[in-house]
């Protein structure tokens, strides 16, 4: 088998739709990943646009050319979207769909009113060199801490691909091939077995940043709590101990407080469980926008009850970032429908010592937000040498 352009193509178009369906088949079991949906649409319109470009001398140029182009960078163009959707970079439709238009545009032009094969060429090198250099801009400048690897080893794979296009641009037709690509020569035949080779590793490229962006989301989802989105228990203990570690190292102070929703199993009982959830997460949000402390710790510690952590925080400081929350919380009301529900929390405050230990300074701002209860509620304690005590005596246990 000769690999001329018309066997080059075939190849191509075999590939897609290999692609096409492999992606399709697993965004079947993962159908709640938005950006799988996105990719695998433009991995089926590249499909159809190579198919289109292959089927040139069978169907009519417009559809060949044109549309097929005009496909080829819509495809590109979903490509975009869908990794900047990955890594949270805002893009607009605008700016590429305006490019994507120009870009057909000028390959009509260059087919209908000045024929011109080898600036058709250009035009696609050059638009597939641009998009390739965009994808990997996106994943290397946005890429979150999480997913850098498969974003860098993605951004490689996109930029090796960029240059491929930058230098197919300037690779000369052969003299006979008039304004069918098909017989471009050996030097296209040449880019098309490494567009091919490109293709197929920007498609692993891809597979590599889904398989990453799951692992993330499952170690998340492991350490979160599904109603709020705080750190659960276990989550809370094991980064609260490694954080007190470093803070005691150092010589930095470390406050924690814990807090109670008052007559929280009231609310159940009157309203009835999913107002119980409404209010949970209104909490949550209260505590977001209350708890400004760099590189706190929040964690929904069970039912109704808080831990928030403030490493390099003093006694004062805790007592003021609690005060910051009671009073937000006593100051607004949770929302089920249209029935207004009110929230005020108890709190204890607790600061470490040298050689304190995270259950026992958890155990000490829980002793200050009982008093706190017994004191008549909405309203925050600080732990004082009782506590520390008892916190010391009890069960270490979190």
């Amino acid at each position: 088998m000769h690999l001329d352009i018309p066997t080059l193509t075939i190849i191509s178009l075999l590939m897609g739709i290999g692609a096409s369906v492999g992606f399709t088949s697993l965004l079947a079991v993962l159908n709640t990943q938005k950006v799988l949906r996105i990719w695998v649409a433009s991995i089926w319109v590249n499909t159809v646009a190579i198919t289109l470009i292959g089927l040139r001398n069978y169907i009519p140029d417009v559809l060949s050319i044109v549309v097929g182009n005009g496909l080829l960078i819509t495809g590109n163009v979903l490509t975009l979207k869908g990794i900047a959707q990955h890594v949270g970079a805002a893009l607009r439709w605008r700016w590429p769909c305006s490019f994507a238009l120009v870009y057909t545009g000028a390959i009509a032009w260059f087919a209908y009113v000045t024929p011109n094969l080898g600036a058709r060429l250009l035009a696609g090198s050059l638009q597939a060199m641009a998009f390739n250099f965009a994808y990997a801009y996106l994943l290397l400048r946005y890429g979150e801490p999480d997913i850098r690897k498969s974003c860098r080893i993605a951004a490689v794979v996109l930029i090796a691909s960029g240059l491929f296009y930058l230098a197919r641009a300037f690779l000369p037709l052969a003299p006979a091939a008039g304004q069918n690509i098909m017989t471009g020569g050996l030097p296209v035949a040449a880019t098309y077995t490494i567009g091919i080779l490109t293709t197929l590793a920007s498609y692993f490229a891809l597979l590599q940043l889904i398989t990453e962006r799951l692992v993330v989301d499952l170690r998340r989802a492991a350490r979160t709590d599904g109603l709020t989105g705080l750190l659960n228990r276990s989550a809370i203990v094991a980064e609260g101990r490694a954080a007190l570690e470093r803070c005691l190292e150092r010589g930095q102070q470390f406050a924690l407080m814990i807090f109670d929703l008052d007559h929280f199993k009231q609310i159940n009982d009157r309203w009835g469980h999913d107002a119980g959830d409404a209010v949970l997460r209104h909490v949550t949000q209260r505590l977001r926008d209350a708890i400004q402390w760099p590189g706190h710790l929040a964690s929904r510690y069970g039912g109704e009850e808080f831990v928030v952590a403030l490493p390099g925080a003093s006694l004062e400081q805790g007592l003021a970032a609690a005060e910051r929350l009671r009073h937000a919380l006593a100051h607004s009301h949770a929302k089920v429908g249209s029935q207004p529900i009110p929230v005020t929390a108890s709190i204890g405050v607790a600061v470490a010592r040298p050689g304190t230990r995270f259950e026992h300074l958890v155990r000490q701002a829980d002793h200050a937000m009982y008093r706190t209860k017994f004191d008549g509620r909405n309203g925050v304690s600080a732990a004082d040498e009782h506590h520390v005590r008892l916190a010391e005596a009890g069960d270490t246990r979190c």
